[in-house]
């Protein structure tokens, strides 16, 4: 039998995330926390994370830091960021799928005091550190260490979560969040989402990745079951059935992914215990919610969660149980309880009300800044001297405020480019091209010609529709000025996404540049190319389809 959902004080965003982990233990301990074969209720891992966490405090000194780890997608992922909360580190995920360079990057910068790994990665992470005895296995946490509860003092200014993300620079950077940054992610998902008990919260992602956050926190601190479910290794052919065999309640996929899925299956009413979708990542386009809408059951709602890794949750956008939106439109964000969002031009200055320019976000509950780099994190995060208990951030994204402080994403800073000596945001054409009837997905990169930037687009058509470049640079002639349209357009089989379902556009790009070193001419990629080239083509080819072109 579900427990009643039990209140999040707002005053707790003032203690901390074991405080409150203690509270949801002491009220739902017989409840299951995690499921899967192997389900632990609150009171497992509240004995497991005691156990492990004795071991941290025994094997580090007293004191900020991070205990980073390195572990499948399992149970794992949580118990060894409690384990590392509850003895006042902050915790760092480091996903093993990752190249091992990049691994070492992020160990290197992060400088942990312990790394954990479980038994199939033990190897690689004592490759990763400088002394072995920096490392701890997890089989070796026994009954040697007391479950009985702990209780080390934590402020809720200390470091809570280190998630890594290599920026637009390529050099990672260690996004460092309070435990009272944490605490209102959660505080918020109980607030629009009424994440409780009875819920059973998707996690489809490693945890370290951001968007974990909102999913491991907004569950086990609200009393709702985590459904672990790894996304990139298993693949979306079964992800249907495991939401129904868990009845999953709330579930979380990034946009991309959540589009591949709607193009799998067929029906309507469809995953009837789900009655939240929350999408992250990409734009969601009119298209998105009215697949949504004829596949789901007419009970589900659906949320996107328009966010970033420094700000947190900064606005959302709601489609209410059995509301139908006009064809081709989508509800514009409104930022969150606690989040004020401020556009600026290139100076930092206000624009007026509907200008273009950089979202800034003013919250108390921003993230610290970068883990050992007070430079990086002198760029993006300021003081703000009219509220001297918020701060200012940066975001890089680009978009406008509408008087009923609704807010229009319009994309990167990073993807704005220029082409023949225009302005241009590459997202703006990817929705353009998915506009037309016969694609399905778009993606838009520069490629380097001759000296100068040119465009270039991956599309997906839809099943059935022949691929014809012109006949769609004809249809995207009404929507976009001459200078906003591909020079050369690729039909691809599938787009490539990283492992948190975003399109992978480096991967695009290094396809568009091993191909320029092939060629001899448009219609012969393949002849002349160097061994190296001729590897990442097939390779390439392999994997996502042999590209037709433009």
């Amino acid at each position: 039998m579900v427990e009643p959902a039990m209140s999040f004080d707002r005053a707790e965003l003032d203690e901390s995330i074991p405080a409150r982990f203690d509270k949801v233990v002491r009220k739902h301990t017989g409840h299951v926390a995690i499921g899967g074969a192997r389900p632990w209720t609150y009171g497992d891992v509240e004995r497991r994370t005691n156990q492990l966490a004795r071991a941290i405090l025994d094997r580090t000194q007293p004191g900020r830091g991070c205990v980073a780890y390195l572990v499948d997608h399992s149970p794992d992922m949580v118990i060894c960021a409690l384990a590392a909360l509850k003895a006042a580190k902050a915790f760092l995920c480091i996903h093993p799928g990752m190249p091992p360079k990049a691994q070492h990057d992020i160990v290197s910068d992060a400088a942990p005091d312990l790394l954990l790994a479980d038994a199939a990665h033990a190897t690689a992470a004592r490759g990763l550190v400088d002394d072995s005895r920096r490392v701890l296995l997890l089989d070796d946490i026994d009954a040697g260490y007391s479950a009985d509860a702990l209780h080390v003092a934590v402020d809720p200014s200390d470091p809570a979560a280190i998630f890594y993300t290599s920026g637009s620079t390529g050099r990672p950077k260690g996004v460092v969040k309070s435990h009272r940054a944490v605490l209102h992610r959660a505080w918020l998902c109980a607030r629009y989402d009424g994440v409780n008990a009875a819920d059973r919260q998707s996690l489809l992602t490693y945890s370290s990745f951001a968007s974990s956050e909102a999913d491991v926190f907004g569950a086990l601190l609200n009393g709702a079951t985590l459904e672990l479910y790894d996304a990139a290794s298993r693949g979306l052919g079964d992800l249907g059935a495991w939401i129904d065999a868990r009845r999953i309640t709330l579930l979380h996929p990034p946009v991309m992914l959540f589009r591949k899925c709607l193009e799998m299956i067929e029906g309507s009413g469809l995953h009837p215990s789900v009655r939240l979708v929350a999408l992250a990542g990409q734009t969601v386009i009119g298209s998105d919610i009215e697949q949504w809408r004829s596949r789901f059951a007419k009970s589900c709602a659906l949320r996107h969660r328009f966010s970033s890794t420094e700000a947190g949750h900064i606005a959302v956008a709601s489609v209410a149980p059995g509301e139908t939106l006009a064809p081709g439109t989508v509800p514009p964000p409104r930022a969150v309880t606690d989040k004020s969002l401020l556009i600026v031009d290139e100076d930092g200055q206000p624009v007026e009300q509907g200008g273009a320019g950089e979202l800034v976000v003013r919250s108390a509950f921003l993230a610290d800044g970068y883990w050992r780099q007070e430079s990086e994190t002198a760029k993006y995060f300021h003081d703000d001297p009219d509220f001297p208990d918020q701060r200012l951030f940066y975001t890089g994204d680009i978009g406008r405020l509408s008087g009923d402080g609704s807010f229009e994403f319009i994309g990167r800073r990073d993807d704005q480019v220029k082409v023949r000596g225009y302005r241009v945001e590459t997202r703006e054409i990817e929705q353009a091209l998915m506009l037309l009837p016969t694609v399905s997905e778009a993606a838009v990169v520069t490629e380097l010609r001759q000296d100068a930037h040119q465009l270039a687009a991956f599309v997906v058509m839809k099943p059935g529709a022949l691929f014809q470049a012109e006949s769609l640079r004809a249809g995207l002639r009404p929507i976009l000025p001459k200078w906003k349209i591909p020079a050369r357009i690729h039909a691809i089989e599938t787009l490539p996404l990283t492992p948190t379902g975003k399109i992978d556009r480096p991967l695009l790009q290094q396809y568009l540049q091993a191909r320029r070193l092939a060629e001899t001419g448009d219609d012969a990629p393949d002849r002349n190319a160097d061994g190296l080239t001729a590897r990442l083509i097939k390779i390439w080819q392999g994997l996502f389809g042999r590209p037709r072109n433009w």
